[in-house]
This record gives structure tokens, C-alpha cells and sequence, in this order.
């Protein structure tokens, strides 16, 4: 018997590796003869650029950039010289492990640290980089990251403006600085963690700004802003995308900044970027179950997170597919439908979520490893 187990982070609990692990030793427990396959996996935020460097063995550089706010900070850049390849993860700079979410912050933090450290990659002459975007606590729509690459913004005066939300209703001009031949014939890709537009019906950049800190009261303005913002961006750099276009929304609107400096951008599904990189889909041959998860299950999981790409490709070659998570916020029945899960197993039950951040970890760590018992029984019944 063969099992694949390809679960996302249970963000601020474990990393992907660490459930894959504890379920791992709960099916070892009961049946050490079952054949288990870890692929932990990523959609492109907090912890995604570790994992594919794990994966593919890159070794990691330490470098000093700054972070949301400016502050001195450090982050890695993954490194394959054998294939020239560079990886980097916006969380890693702008992410909530930098800074708390909160309204102060959000309006007045920015991109440019990170685009720091995409230039700090260039003297490595990388022929490809890997962007992973999401788990940023930041929505200036890339001004931050295109201004550390040449773009600058102007006022009715001609001040140059810090790059900010607050700052965005004053530009009136931009301008850019040519880009070094080697930086334009670097491929860039964009792995982003959700397939949510800027602008739109449905999931959008809005739909994000209240766990990056806004008040509900403050997001009408804030969209105002970044729309200013883009239309002015627009009218220097015509071939930027529509706001109504996929992936425009992820990262606080980061893509939309990148396609105004780099003509080689190529923005994508990190989920499905990465369950390619790590060689998900073929692992799933001749298995008798595949288990998936993440920390919540809701309705931006259909969104291009790694739960729903590995839901696409097992159900593609109808293989059998079991969900576990820390939670369910609602419409279980109609996501479990949607995923294609035979069933949905929770950590925490509806009505006792009332832990402490040191009680869900030992519990949950429990519960992952009795859950991986519980399914290592059912297969040695089938």
C-alpha cells in the first residue's frame, strides 16, 4: 500500500514538512509496511521558497536588506549555480514574522526592501529567478519594488514621492530608468499564492486588506489609492495589466508595480509552479490514497492554493483524496464537493477554539499524529 502526503503549512502552528512528518509517524505507528511519500508543498507564501529549495538542493545566502518599514533585516536567496536559478520570498521580508498587521503600517510600509534583494541577486548573473509572492502585510501595488529598480514618482511639484498608499493619490508622473541588459534577459517569474484580480467581483486585493491591518472603513480608501495609482502607472507604462486581470491582487498588488520595470515577467499559480518543481503529480502514481491539508479550510482555498492543486491533479487520475485541517470556517459540504474530497478531517472542532497558542501546538501535534493512525487502519481494513 502507497500513500502520498502533500500538505500545505497550519500557518503559525507547522510547517508543511513538520505535519507531513507527524502523520507520517502516526501511519508508521500502525502499519510500518505502508509506503509513504512526503511531498510537503507551497502556494508561493510564508515558507515556500524554503521548501522548493529543500527540494531541488540550493544552498542559501544570508543577505542584509531592508524590511516593510525600512528597518535593517536579513533574508535568504536561494541559490543553484548548476542551473543559474535564484529563489526569494516576499514573506520573508514583508511578512507579519517583520511587522504586526496593523492600519498604521500598512499605509505607510511598502515593497522596496524586497526589491533590494532581487537586485542584490543580479550580481550572480542568474539566468531565471522564482519570486514567491503572498504573506505580505503590505498593498502598495509594487511602487516599493519598481522604485528600487529605476521607476520614480512624481507630485504636481515635482517632489519625488516615498513609495506608500498614503503617498499614492499625489503622483501625477513617473518615470523609469533603463534596465541593465542582463536584468532584462533574466527570466522572472512571479509565483503568486492566490489567483485574485486587483479589482473585480469575487475574491480581489480588498479581500485581503483586513488581515494586513485595515479597518473595514479605510478599504474603500485604500482601493481609491491603488486605482490612482495604476491609472497614472498606466498611462507611463501601457503594457502593465488590468486590475481586472488574474494575480494582479496577490502580494498587495506586487505584480502590478513588477510588469511596469520588468518586460520579461511571467506571473503564475505558485501552487502549481511549485507541485511541478517538487514532481507532485507523478509521486501520486500507483497510490492507494493521497491526504492533503492545510491550517484553514474556506473559500480562498479555490483560489489557486496548494490544497486545490493537489486536488486537481489526484482527481485528474481519479485517485482518492482525504483532506486534513486545522479548521473549517464554513460551507464544508460545498468545498468538499468542490475539492473532490472523500473526507474532511478538522484539528480543531467547531465551538473549542479557545486554546492557547502553546496548547493548540501540543494538541494539534497529538491529533496529526492519531489521525495519521486512524488512516493507517482504515487502508489495513479496505
Amino acid at each position: 500500500m502507497k500513500i502520498v502526503l502533500a500538505f500545505d503549512k497550519f500557518k503559525g502552528t507547522f510547517t508543511a514538512r513538520q505535519v507531513c512528518e507527524l502523520v507520517a509517524d502516526g501511519i508508521r505507528n500502525r502499519n510500518p509496511k505502508i509506503e509513504i511519500i512526503q511531498r510537503p508543498m507551497a502556494d508561493g507564501g510564508e515558507g515556500s521558497a524554503a521548501l522548493i529549495a529543500g527540494h531541488i538542493g540550493m544552498e542559501s545566502l544570508r543577505i542584509e536588506v531592508s524590511d516593510l518599514l525600512g528597518r535593517q533585516t536579513e533574508a535568504n536567496i536561494y541559490w543553484q549555480n548548476a542551473r543559474r536559478l535564484a529563489v526569494l520570498e516576499s514573506a520573508e521580508v514583508l511578512g507579519n514574522s517583520k511587522s504586526l498587521a496593523t492600519e498604521e503600517v500598512l499605509l505607510e510600509s511598502n515593497t522596496w526592501g524586497f526589491g533590494r534583494l532581487l537586485q542584490k541577486t543580479f550580481p550572480l548573473r542568474p539566468l531565471e529567478v522564482w519570486l514567491c509572492i503572498g504573506g505580505t502585510l503590505t498593498a502598495d501595488a509594487g511602487w516599493g519594488i519598481a522604485s528600487a529598480f529605476g521607476l520614480s514618482a512624481y507630485d504636481e511639484q515635482g517632489n519625488r514621492l516615498r513609495p506608500c498608499i498614503s503617498n499614492m493619490s499625489k503622483i501625477r508622473s513617473f518615470k523609469k530608468e533603463e534596465l541593465p541588459e542582463y536584468v532584462k534577459k533574466c527570466r522572472i517569474h512571479a509565483l503568486c499564492d492566490v489567483n485574485a484580480p486587483a479589482k473585480g467581483p469575487g475574491v480581489t486585493l480588498s479581500s485581503f486588506l483586513k488581515q494586513k491591518g485595515a479597518r473595514d472603513s479605510s478599504i474603500p480608501y485604500i482601493e481609491k489609492q491603488i486605482y490612482h495609482f495604476w491609472n497614472v502607472l498606466k498611462h507611463d507604462c501601457p503594457h502593465i495589466p488590468k486590475l481586472e486581470d488574474a494575480f494582479t491582487g496577490a502580494g498587495g498588488g506586487i505584480c502590478i508595480g513588477m510588469s511596469a520595470v520588468f518586460p520579461n515577467l511571467k506571473i503564475e499559480m505558485g501552487s502549481k509552479k511549485i507541485a511541478k518543481a517538487i514532481a507532485l503529480a507523478p509521486s501520486f502514481s500507483g497510490s492507494d490514497l493521497i491526504v492533503c491539508g492545510e491550517g484553514s479550510l474556506d473559500d480562498l482555498t479555490l483560489y489557486g492554493k496548494a490544497v486545490s492543486t493537489v486536488s486537481q491533479l489526484a482527481l485528474k487520475n481519479d485517485h482518492k483524496l482525504i483532506g486534513i485541517f486545522g479548521n473549517v470556517t464554513k460551507n464544508k459540504l460545498e468545498l468538499k464537493s468542490k475539492l473532490g474530497l472523500a473526507e474532511i478531517i478538522t484539528i480543531v472542532e467547531e465551538g473549542h477554539s479557545g486554546f492557547t497558542a502553546n496548547e493548540l501546538m501540543k494538541n494539534s501535534k497529538i491529533k496529526l499524529y492519531h489521525i495519521g493512525q486512524e488512516i493507517a487502519d482504515k487502508l489495513n481494513y479496505k
